[in-house]
């Protein structure tokens, strides 16, 4: 497995002034490991949720919480648990157009765009974790085929 990096950036805002941060990462799997990652069902498994998918997900969940906890059974109690409900599903909706890097969106390839340095060396960092966890995954899943192990203490 080989995961390609590449670091840009870019000025942005009204006036330009603003800076962007660009991360393009890629991995590059051999046709086993493609194999291994089909076979065990690894594409969906997420390496990186940007924090504002991670605040729109506390948000959300924090509405439906609140939805579910309105107590009374009258009109404005119904209003009220409904607006809780509304402003949810808008979180859910925000946190659906935040970015969440999976194993099949690395091998295909991921563009990273932050305003904050910092949060772009955290998905950097993440990204990198991930596809040590994932060359693990697929050491390990060499390790199915029967052979006996003898472990000495």
């Amino acid at each position: 497995m080989q995961l390609k990096l590449k670091r840009s950036q870019r000025a942005g805002g009204l006036t330009g002034g603003k800076v962007f941060f660009a991360l393009d990462a890629r991995a590059d799997l051999s046709p086993d490991e493609k194999s291994l990652v089909q076979k065990y069902k690894l594409g969906n498994l997420v390496v990186y949720d940007s924090e504002a998918r991670k605040k729109h997900a506390g948000s959300a969940y924090g509405h439906f919480d609140d939805a579910a906890n309105v107590a009374g059974f009258g009109a404005s109690s119904a209003g009220r648990s409904l607006w809780k409900n509304a402003r949810g599903l808008a979180s859910a909706a925000m946190m659906a157009l935040s970015l969440r890097v999976t194993v099949d969106g690395l091998m295909s390839g991921q563009h990273i765009e932050c305003k904050e340095l910092d949060e772009l060396l955290g998905a950097e960092a993440a990204i990198l974790d991930a596809c040590k966890s994932l060359k693990a995954y697929l050491d390990t899943a060499l390790t199915f085929d029967g052979r006996e192990e003898v472990v000495e203490f």
